[in-house]
């Protein structure tokens, strides 16, 4: 049924009704319309009536009319869309079936696979501590959860259980994935980072090479494996004082054994590249593309030359410059981007310039005798090694003044390394052309923004745990919540929706669960939702709960 306002012209004067109207199929199956009540003519309407009849048709509705909202009494408003996205992609996963599946011991008296939700869903939503979660769920619309169904020992019990089943539940969630999704895994990348602790930690926490900057701190190591849409399928939390270049080799045999990714392209960047590394990928007959450190390395030195003679623009590379050299089984291709040459150029030239500079302001010093010549070299080459050029220039002081000795062969070494990268790789040309091979080396850095994001938008720190097994749990949960935002970026991308992760989940924030009270009636309804909001939802593949009245009343 539906209301509708009919039109029609009375000695040239058009007069306007109110119906009520009913769609319906006759005989033949034509669509047709009844109507089913003349209210009259509008403008002679005796409202007051009209909401009497409202109202008595309230009584037996299962929803008050949103025309009625004057009346209603607001109560709580509870975050609800991002919520309600990733409540349905955890659903499309089966993730409260692989976790069930993963714990087959499990014997506990609460629901595992909701605690483990729950976190998961305040990391998207507002990363909090696990007492925070409690404080959170109070304003979090979950349609089968009531807060007080939560305990603060079930959410740890639930991070043990969870320690327990990774290898396994990995291992099912990327099944999953592979099967919903389509993820293209013929490329995978890998990388690392560190997370510090602000105090001593678990026993994985010690002192190693910091991702973050400090050395003071003891801290673990985070590997991640994503794929080539960034999402994320498998990593290890490591010792802290765990290296770079130890961890390939396991990781490897992972990738083979558990998910039995054999035929794909590792790519990994220079940190991690030792013989040993490239052996053991080569034994695991994994295909690798791998960055060449420029400098102090034999292989770089081999292509260096004095000119870009043999290097050819390519257009599907934005008009970086390629060429390519075949050695035995490898294949080294070098790159030369010329807008990053010419900023480094300019760069290097406007930090001499800075020398320069202060030479003539230290030699008037040195002149009014105000600083000795001791002091004149020792400062000269505190503002080259400050100017990062101390390995161009050597000073020498003469007559009372600074003479730089340019070390020609090393200025020209760098300057030809400007806007230089170099790659190594072992796939073949007819199977990964020079260009390709290129293109997945820079997607590399889609690892770099998954790290950056677990880190910053997800607060992977601080760590609060301080039990080994609760630290791995607390990255796991950090991590499936990762997932999501990827998810979601990967679905609003096939929707031809230009929105990364991080931005569908705020915009899907601003929808809300609206706790009211109208007629006598307790109900759930929503803010008014926009068309970008909508579209989101759309591309995702969700929409409001039974429970969840939409309110559709213009602004």
């Amino acid at each position: 049924m539906y209301v509708r306002v009919s039109r029609k012209k009375i000695n040239g004067t058009s007069y306007e009704y109110l119906q009520l109207c009913e769609a319906y199929r006759n005989a033949k199956g034509q669509p047709c319309t009844r109507v089913l009540t003349n209210f009259g003519r509008i403008d002679k309407l005796d409202r007051k009536k009209i909401d009497s009849a409202i109202d008595a048709l309230l009584k037996f509705s299962s929803f008050p009319s949103a025309a009625r909202f004057g009346d209603a009494q607001y109560g709580r408003v509870m975050d609800c869309g991002d919520i309600l996205a990733v409540i349905h992609l955890w659903a499309r996963l089966r993730l409260t079936e692989s976790i069930l599946a993963s714990l087959q011991e499990n014997r506990a008296e609460f629901d595992i696979a909701k605690m483990i939700q729950v976190m998961v869903l305040n990391r998207v939503s507002d990363p909090l501590s696990k007492l925070g979660v409690m404080r959170w769920l109070q304003t979090a619309y979950i349609s089968d959860l009531k807060a007080d169904e939560v305990q603060y020992q079930h959410l740890l019990r639930a991070m043990d259980y969870l320690s327990e089943a990774k290898d396994e539940l990995e291992k099912r969630l990327y099944n999953e994935l592979v099967t919903l999704f389509s993820p293209d895994v013929d490329i995978i990348f890998y990388d690392l980072t560190s997370c510090c602790f602000e105090g001593e930690g678990p026993e994985l926490a010690h002192y190693g090479y910091s991702h973050d900057h400090r050395p003071d701190r003891k801290q673990l190591v985070l590997a991640l494996v994503v794929t080539r849409e960034g999402l994320p399928i498998y990593h290890e939390v490591m010792p802290g004082n765990t290296s770079d270049v130890a961890t390939l080799e396991g990781v490897a045999k992972v990738l083979s054994s558990r998910f039995n990714i054999r035929k794909v392209v590792f790519v990994c960047d220079r940190g991690m590249i030792s013989r040993e590394n490239l052996e053991k990928l080569e034994e695991l007959e994994f295909p690798y593309i791998i960055g060449l450190r420029l400098r102090n390395n034999q292989e770089a030195r081999s292509l260096y030359q004095k000119s870009l003679s043999g290097f050819k623009p390519d257009e599907s590379l934005n008009g970086l410059m390629v060429k390519e050299k075949q050695k035995g089984d490898y294949r080294f291709i070098q790159c030369h981007n010329p807008a990053v040459a010419e900023e480094k150029k300019a760069n290097r030239e406007k930090r001499l310039k800075k020398v320069e500079d202060r030479i003539k302001s230290l030699e008037r010093l040195f002149e009014r005798k105000q600083i000795s010549a001791e002091d004149l070299y020792h400062k000269v080459a505190s503002v080259l090694e400050e100017q990062r050029l101390s390995k161009f220039f050597r000073p020498k002081i003469q007559s009372g003044k600074i003479i730089l000795y340019m070390d020609t062969e090393v200025l020209r070494e760098e300057s030809y390394l400007d806007g230089k990268f170099f790659l190594k790789t072992n796939v073949k040309a007819e199977a990964l052309p020079a260009a390709e091979v290129i293109k997945s080396y820079k997607q590399l850095q889609a690892v770099e923004r998954s790290f950056r994001e677990l880190k910053d938008f997800l607060k992977i720190r601080p760590i609060f745990h301080y039990n080994d097994e609760r630290v791995k749990a607390h990255v796991f949960i950090c991590v499936l919540a990762y997932l999501f935002e990827k998810l979601i970026e990967l679905q609003c991308r096939r929707a031809s929706l230009r929105y990364s992760g991080r931005r569908a989940l705020t915009l899907l924030s601003q929808f809300k669960a609206i706790e009211c009270k109208v007629a006598g009636q307790s109900v759930t309804v929503t803010n008014r939702v926009d068309e970008e909001i909508r579209s989101i939802m759309d591309a995702i593949g969700f929409s409001f709960p039974s429970q969840v009245f939409e309110n559709t009343n213009k602004v």
